[in-house]
């Protein structure tokens, strides 16, 4: 292990100038440190397997059975230091090299083909997260999963939904979309872009202007809450429903709702 620290340690001398002021080298960083990572655990493991070698060795030593027979031919089992330095070899090689196709390793033993398909996996991990970067990089609003996606619809909008802890799509309602109101306290009034309900409370006749244009769809209310208009006439300056003279609240309490459409309309 002590030999392998060391090989690292040239390596990262070699490549800190690279690593510190190039992009490509700070992701590289970040790769060899996720890879460092995986060879540790797999270097235990060629431990392991190594202890496993060296009691089959005890054992052909003190057995008295001498076999005869014609021995096929087993691939050689490496040292842990030898295998260890051949992988960081090869992934020294797989780091700096423009492809991120690693060579096909030599035969191996029935023992280590595990730790092959681990190393062959890591590579695959690397180069998906070098490619791409990592997450997955969801980019359609109904897939999410705080999104409710059963109530998608043509001309629905987007509102967020306590009950269902999600997000709903649903109808326009012009009550949740606008909730300004404003009173009227004084003789004349000019109705501002966020007045939705207009409530006149004047011990006296009221004016109020209407903006010239405004929304499509837009709706306005206006009320009398004194509740005197036949004395104190509410008079609303104009163009409604093509007659340029506009109207006049008369009766108490009495109200006018209207919608912009090409002009104001009473509805």
């Amino acid at each position: 292990m002590s030999d392998l620290n060391e090989l690292f340690k040239v390596l990262a001398e070699g490549k800190k100038h690279y690593e510190e002021n190039d992009p490509k080298g700070k992701k590289l960083k970040e790769v060899k440190q996720h890879a460092k990572s995986d060879l540790q655990k797999l270097f235990e493991e060629l431990s392991v397997l190594q202890k496993q070698v060296d009691k089959l060795e005890e054992s052909k030593e003190s057995t008295e059975q001498i076999i005869t027979e014609e021995i096929p031919y087993q691939p050689v089992i490496h040292t842990p230091e030898v295998r260890a330095k051949q992988v960081s070899d090869d992934v020294n090689k797989y780091l700096t090299d423009k492809s991120f196709q690693q060579p096909n390793p030599d035969l191996v033993a029935k023992d280590i083909e595990a730790i092959r398909l681990k190393m062959k996996f890591l590579e695959q991990a690397i180069g998906r997260i070098a490619a791409t970067g990592p997450g997955g990089g969801e980019v359609n609003l109904r897939w999410l999963d705080d999104v409710k996606r059963d109530t998608i619809a043509d001309g629905r909008w987007l509102k967020y939904s306590e009950a269902d802890k999600k997000f709903v799509f649903d109808e326009i309602n012009p009550y949740e979309v606008v909730y300004n109101t404003t009173q009227v306290t004084t003789p004349t009034y000019t109705v501002d872009d966020n007045d939705f309900y207009i409530g006149v409370n004047y011990a006296g006749p009221v004016t109020i202007t209407l903006p010239v244009s405004a929304n499509s769809g837009r709706m306005l209310i206006i009320k009398d809450e004194d509740g005197d208009a036949e004395t104190n006439p509410i008079t609303v300056l104009g163009t409604v429903d093509n007659d340029a003279g506009g109207f006049i609240i008369q009766i108490n309490n009495g109200a006018i709702q209207m919608i912009y459409r090409n002009g104001w309309r009473i509805v």
